[in-house]
């Protein structure tokens, strides 16, 4: 199987051309917010460039892509072959924060996409800035109306995926209960381009992209996740590609790791975030927000206390705690969770608060089975949905739960976030509280749970 990811369309000057870029998506082009990646795929073109400019009549700036195009191939362990189209990445360098720029990519002889825009996000250190959260996307019904939610926002910069994106794993055999084929990969592209060819979608590794099965089937871990998207991930010091790294966006310090690679203290990963941590400046980035596929506390019967959750929780829950790390998004589990700050277990202001939001839409279905609920979870419930963590200033932030409610995004759990650490510790100013509405006047009365 060989992906078709092109239609016959017009170039500018009226001739026909058959090579046109599909899948276009985003991604932040660098670590403070000022690049942006552009990653198309075409069939047999191997060079690119972007036209780009603040008007949407008039792309004067242009650059090209510095390394031809490549595809990748894949034999799953049922024999399927598979060659991915030619996956091409330019980064638009030098970008003015908080200011509207269009584009377009691919050659003027073989045609070029739609014209698409973007937003870049404020500056980096600024005061606010409004983020998109989800988790086990897919490509269902439920996933389009995630995605139709996010795209009705247009407050957002960027959205962050914590993982398993296409569930094209694996390739298995074409019946009712296995139905994955590399060729997903494609569908998925095309299902997300209308939204994240017009914001940045960050992303990690969640199961699904392992992609790693017994022989004759492809050997290489991570493979088409690798291949596909370009994450920043050289800025951050990370060296394994996109499987874990970090960035600066606004107030916020986001880093991204991986629950399916060694995370153990010897492990090249721990090291890494040990550095990361190290190089923040709360000054700058007051925010400090991880982000993981497999959640360390959940309370749902689905994925519980898998050996990804519990031994990456042993090694790293002290380092998340002494580096003051403010919020810990997850996915893995296909249902909405927020626990209260919590620590080895124990709820406690100064810990991270935890939020499981693997509720993007997979053809898998919500989670609906719970245990007894902990003290240290505060909502749940098994729906399909996406986050949005809207920052304000240094020590609060706004996170909104939208469940997907047949055609609209339906509130269902709305709470201030305050940083304990950015503001007098006294009980009165400090933890979570649950506001009505978006209103907040600069208190959040400590509850003992």
């Amino acid at each position: 199987v060989v992906a078709v990811v092109a239609a016959v369309v017009a170039v500018d000057d009226g001739v026909m051309a058959d090579d046109v870029p599909t899948q276009v998506h985003l991604a932040l082009g660098d670590g403070v917010g000022t690049a942006v990646t552009v990653a198309w795929l075409t069939n047999n073109v191997k060079s690119g460039q972007v036209n780009y400019g603040t008007s949407a009549s008039s792309l004067t700036s242009m650059i090209t892509q510095k390394d031809d195009a490549e595809s990748y191939f894949y034999q799953s362990r049922y024999g399927e072959k598979y060659t991915s189209g030619l996956i091409h990445f330019a980064t638009i360098t030098g970008l003015t924060p908080d200011t509207t720029y269009y584009y377009k990519c691919g050659t003027t002889s073989d045609g070029f996409s739609k014209v698409f825009s973007f937003k870049t996000p404020p500056k980096y250190g600024s005061e606010s800035i409004r983020i998109n959260f989800i988790g086990d996307l897919g490509q269902t019904v439920n996933s389009s109306s995630t995605l139709d939610h996010i795209k009705a926002d247009t407050n957002t910069f960027m959205t962050v995926l914590v993982g398993d994106l296409s569930y094209a794993d694996s390739a298995e055999l074409s019946t009712p209960g296995h139905n994955c084929t590399q060729r997903r990969w494609d569908s998925w592209g095309e299902l997300v381009e209308p939204v994240f060819a017009n914001q940045p979608l960050m992303l990690l590794p969640g199961n699904h992209e392992i992609e790693y099965n017994s022989p004759p089937a492809t050997q290489t871990s991570f493979l088409a996740y690798q291949k596909r998207f370009k994450m920043p991930f050289e800025d951050s010091g990370a060296t394994n590609g996109n499987l874990y790294y970090s960035f600066n966006v606004g107030p916020a310090h986001i880093i991204m790791l991986n629950s399916y690679m060694d995370f153990n203290t010897d492990s090249d990963q721990y090291e890494w975030l040990v550095q990361d941590f190290a190089k923040v400046n709360r000054n700058v980035t007051p925010w400090l927000i991880a982000n993981m596929h497999a959640p360390w506390y959940n309370s749902d019967t689905y994925h519980h206390n898998e050996p990804e959750e519990v031994d990456m929780r042993k090694y790293m829950e002290s380092l998340m705690f002494e580096n003051h790390v403010d919020i810990i998004f997850s996915g893995h589990v296909h249902a909405y969770e927020r626990m209260y700050p919590v620590y080895n277990n124990k709820t406690m202001p100064e810990a991270t608060t935890y939020i499981n939001i693997g509720d993007g839409g997979n053809r898998e279905g919500p989670a609906n089975g719970y245990y007894p609920q902990p003290s240290w979870s505060a909502y749940r419930e098994p729906a399909f949905g996406h986050g949005n963590f809207d920052i304000f200033n240094s020590t609060h932030a706004h996170l909104t739960w939208h469940k997907n409610n047949n055609d609209e995004a339906v509130v269902s759990d709305d709470v201030w976030l305050v940083r304990n650490h950015a503001i007098d510790s006294n009980p009165y100013t400090f933890g979570l509280a649950h506001i009505n509405g978006r209103e907040f006047d600069g208190y959040a009365p400590f509850k003992k749970f």
